[in-house]
């Protein structure tokens, strides 16, 4: 049975929540404990809209938190449950 694309969209969208999750973790280990959207959406290759919907889910999920930085950016970090879950991940 067809699934009109919807298993390819599935399929996508993990590898994009996934690729988000190892960036972040990467910006750890280079010694940056956050990084701003436009930063991270340059770095994961993603529009800022669907960056901003994939930030929704993880937050929500308690992997990732969002805060204020310098300048009136917007930053993202992986939380210990976001860690835990990269690295399972790799």
């Amino acid at each position: 049975m067809d699934d009109g694309g919807a298993g390819t969209r599935l399929a996508q969208v993990e590898q994009d929540l996934a690729r988000l999750l190892v960036t972040l973790a990467d910006g750890r280990r280079e010694g940056r404990e956050s990084l701003s959207l436009a930063r991270l959406a340059k770095r994961c290759a993603l529009p800022m809209s669907t960056l901003l919907r994939y930030l929704s889910v993880l937050t929500d999920a308690g992997w990732i938190s969002l805060e204020d930085g310098q300048r009136g950016l917007r930053l993202a970090r992986l939380t210990d449950a976001g860690v835990s879950q990269c690295d399972s991940l790799r």
